[in-house]
């Protein structure tokens, strides 16, 4: 059985930019607490705050938040991951274990279930 820490490493590190906006986007669209992912991904607060302000639904939050990580935040899968496993949230237990499962690290895309290691 595949943990969370070694799971991870099937995805890489590789930067992420603009164009990687729609993966990025379908990957999440599940995230029902876009504020707490922005947190763990380590965007600003006051930022956050601004994006939630400034927008008129959960898409377009997720959508201004992922653009501001793309911007100031070395962004990259394995990150993005390593900030849903952060979650307590089956659902987004899901979304990383979709994302490991997708990614073109993965050979044969084997399925990882992700479990919690001490």
């Amino acid at each position: 059985m595949t943990t969370l820490r070694t799971a991870t490493s099937l995805v890489d590190d590789t930067p992420l930019t603009e164009s990687d906006l729609v993966p990025v986007l379908e990957s999440i669209v599940e995230v029902t607490d876009w504020i707490r992912l922005g947190i763990q991904l380590r965007l600003p607060h006051f930022e956050l705050m601004s994006i939630e302000h400034d927008s008129h639904s959960r898409i377009d939050c997720h959508r201004k938040m992922i653009l501001k990580w793309l911007h100031i935040r070395l962004a990259s899968w394995s990150s993005l991951v390593e900030a849903l496993k952060h979650f307590l949230s089956i659902n987004e237990m899901h979304i990383a274990e979709q994302i490991i499962i997708d990614h073109p690290n993965n050979p044969n895309n084997t399925h990882y279930s992700l479990k919690r290691t001490p």
